[in-house]
């Protein structure tokens, strides 16, 4: 399937969507921003047209791989060599996919004897795991205080207000519990020794030291006075230093429903002080996922891709980093 325009360059690298799941297409933004970046980097190509490739779905006969385990997947991270992890919400677990060449996937099972990671669950409040990092700093987030080898290789952020490391295992370790916050989206600062989650119940970014200990950066920290009354951070990603924050409406159902105009993205620097309002456009509708497509990206590259999670306008819309003007859009089909 062609999925957006054609670029004026000479190209063969082709663009891929990692996973496409009906019941919960609106988490797809970061990991096909991710999965995009990642594959035209590796090959240092132009694109002569975007194409999407479902690689995995939940559904049978949808995907190359079907894997039941991905329901409601929502964000991705991976290392300089490992394959890609994947936040599944609906399962409270995270699994794993090797992606090779242009449309090249397999199933990582070795991550442990289950052949994946559950995160855990609490007994009360929404659940399941959203945003995720890789975190290469062996000095932090120890798992056991003192202990390197448990440094927290990956770490997740869920929807219960809670924050966990996996170092090994079965299972990742709660090491942040805090009441009455659903985290929506995580970052890790370029140290690796700062984690910033968006509370999208509590409407502002919460931070972490490399012990996971909160951060007071102050009252002014990650704010801005400009945003409408209505919106909450959704969430944090550092690209390039600069932590950006995606706002959307409040609450999942105006999420979902959320239409073209509703959404907003800022960048700050690491103590939170705002550096610029980076996008203001009516192609926002809730927006979560965001990326910087790398150079060889066809005529988004360089583009700031930042992804609708809304289910009444699934795109991806490509903007200029610097001006956050808009230079194009990537719809989705979600049902092919």
């Amino acid at each position: 399937m062609l999925l957006g325009r054609p670029s004026r360059q000479t190209a063969r690298c082709s663009a891929q969507v990692s996973s496409v799941n009906r019941r919960s297409r609106h988490k797809l933004r970061l990991a096909l921003a991710i999965v995009l970046g990642a594959v035209c980097a590796n090959t240092g190509q132009a694109l002569a047209a975007y194409l999407q490739t479902n690689l995995v779905s939940d559904i049978p006969g949808l995907a190359t791989i079907t894997d039941p385990l991905l329901v409601n997947p929502w964000g991705m991270s991976r290392s300089s060599t490992s394959p890609f992890w994947t936040s599944n919400q609906g399962t409270s677990t995270a699994t794993l996919y090797a992606v090779t060449g242009s449309t090249s996937v397999s199933q990582v099972l070795t991550v442990n004897a289950q052949g994946f990671v559950g995160i855990p669950t609490t007994g009360a409040g929404p659940q399941g795991p959203t945003g995720q990092v890789n975190n290469t700093n062996t000095a932090s987030f120890q798992l056991t205080p003192g202990t390197p080898s448990t440094s927290a290789r990956f770490i997740f952020a869920d929807l219960n207000g809670t924050i966990s490391g996996w170092a090994g295992g079965l299972m990742s370790t709660i090491k942040v519990t805090t009441p009455g916050a659903v985290y929506t989206g995580l970052a890790i600062n370029n140290a690796g020794t700062r984690l910033y989650a968006a509370d999208s119940a509590g409407g502002h970014i919460d931070v972490f030291d490399s012990t996971f200990s909160p951060v007071n950066l102050g009252a002014n920290a990650f704010s801005d006075p400009n945003i409408p009354a209505g919106f909450v951070p959704f969430n944090v990603q550092n690209i390039g230093g600069k932590i950006y924050v995606t706002y959307a409406p409040a609450g999942l159902p105006a999420q979902r429903a959320a239409t073209l105009g509703q959404g907003f993205v800022d960048a700050f620097d690491e103590d939170g002080a705002q550096l610029q309002r980076v996008i203001t456009d009516s192609r926002l509708a809730a927006p979560w996922g965001i990326a910087l497509a790398p150079a060889g990206f066809g005529e988004f590259g360089g583009d700031l891709l930042v992804g609708n999670f809304s289910f009444v306008a699934s795109e991806i819309n490509a903007f200029d980093p610097m001006t956050g003007a808009v230079e194009g859009s990537i719809p989705i089909n979600v049902g092919a």
